[in-house]
């Protein structure tokens, strides 16, 4: 019976299978290393996908590419990759199997990624794809991490996305509210947080007013606010929130908190005394409709559950249309950019706007805000020619002295 067996020696994880014998009686035990591997589910997992590629000889065969990267998908989704990521890897599988068919994984050459990049980019109405250049970008970061698991694990040779050249990011401005705008969002939300009748219509209305307005006063992403649970508000001298969880979509599955954030980062972020007095006004809202919870159970909730991300963004964008109350196109995330976008126009700087926000660095903020910059750095070079002004009128007053 064919089986294999996976070890870990000074660190690095291996797999020994057992074939059976040859027609010289001779055991067939292919041997497989896996340095990628940090745990022995991650060395299991891959040893697997090694294994079932396996045939009679001890040789790996290559399967289709589209059937290895739904095996790959599974795997990132069972680790760490959220839904909506694994959600975009398989529309991006469906280009893949649009364009290059069901070629193995070995048999496709560095050309091939050119070509199939070349018709991603090309307008639909000349049998392309027409995608924008980030969003390429994405399809080839996907495929380059595909075909760096399938080295290790034996379903090719080598990674041919290594030879093709990755698109140039495009900068797109984030969409933000100005004073108007923010009014009649302000205008919208203010009634649903304060509902003349409860019901269950009412109380989904309240609670996805109140992710909008959490997200437009502290910058977080839907997934966190979701997260969030009544015990990670903390009502001290200066009152924050703690932001140290994600809301998880899978299909036929219930939505989930995971405790890290998308950026694997969790952080603080101070409210005001009048943002803590909204917040106990919501709970107050929340005891009388769903009564007593655990002490785990999330904020926002209709009966003790998570509430789905993308059914909260849905609701907002339907939201911000039948009232007018953002500008066309505005979504949800937009409130994130808003929240970060009219702190740096006030003057609090990049590196504490990019903490709040829950970014791996500063850059990554400067990168997405930069349209805001040029505003920024036309008001420092305003305050250093004052100060070089008030310092050269003192010298000269100490001169005349």
């Amino acid at each position: 019976m064919a089986t294999y067996k996976v070890k870990c020696s000074d660190g690095l994880w291996s797999a020994r299978a057992y074939l059976g014998r040859d027609l010289n009686g001779k055991a067939i035990r292919p041997y497989k290393q896996f340095p990628m591997a940090t745990s022995e589910a991650e060395a299991t997992a891959m040893a697997d996908a090694w294994f079932n590629h396996l045939t009679k000889d001890g040789t790996v065969q290559s399967a289709c590419l589209v059937e290895s990267l739904a095996e790959y998908i599974e795997i990132q989704e069972s680790n760490t990759k959220s839904a909506n990521s694994a959600r975009s890897y398989r529309l991006y599988t469906k280009y893949v199997r649009k364009f290059l068919g069901m070629k193995s994984a070995a048999e496709l050459t560095a050309y091939d990624f050119v070509k199939f990049q070349h018709k991603l980019q090309k307008p639909k109405s000349k049998g392309g794809q027409g995608l924008g250049n980030n969003t390429v970008r994405c399809v080839y970061y996907f495929l380059r991490g595909a075909y760096k698991w399938f080295v290790t694990v034996g379903i090719a040779d080598t990674n041919p996305l290594l030879s093709v050249a990755k698109p140039k990011h495009e900068n797109h401005e984030a969409q933000a509210l100005n004073i108007g705008d923010f009014d009649a969002l302000d205008a919208a939300l203010k009634p649903l947080l304060k509902p003349e009748v409860l019901n269950k219509r009412t109380w989904r209305k309240v609670l996805n007013a109140m992710a909008a307005w959490i997200a437009l006063v502290t910058g977080m992403r839907v997934g966190e606010v979701c997260a969030l649970r009544p015990n990670d508000i903390y009502r001290t001298q200066s009152p924050y929130i703690h932001v140290g969880g994600n809301v998880i979509e899978k299909k036929g599955l219930k939505p989930y908190r995971r405790d890290v954030t998308k950026g694997c980062k969790c952080r603080n972020v101070s409210i005001t005394k009048d943002d803590l007095a909204t917040i106990d006004a919501f709970l107050a809202l929340r005891e009388q409709f769903c009564g007593k919870l655990s002490a785990n159970a999330p904020l926002l909730t209709v009966d003790g559950g998570f509430l789905r991300p993308t059914s909260v963004s849905r609701a907002f964008t339907n939201l911000a249309i039948s009232s007018a109350a953002a500008p066309e196109g505005f979504t949800f995330h937009d409130l994130r950019h808003t929240h970060a976008t009219w702190l740096l126009t006030h003057g609090v700087d990049l590196k504490t706007v990019s903490a709040r926000l829950g970014h791996a660095d500063a850059a990554v903020t400067a990168r997405i805000y930069m349209h805001v910059m040029p505003g920024l750095d036309e008001a420092a070079a305003q305050a250093f020619a004052q100060a070089a002004y008030e310092a050269t009128k003192h010298r000269k007053e100490v001169c005349q002295q």
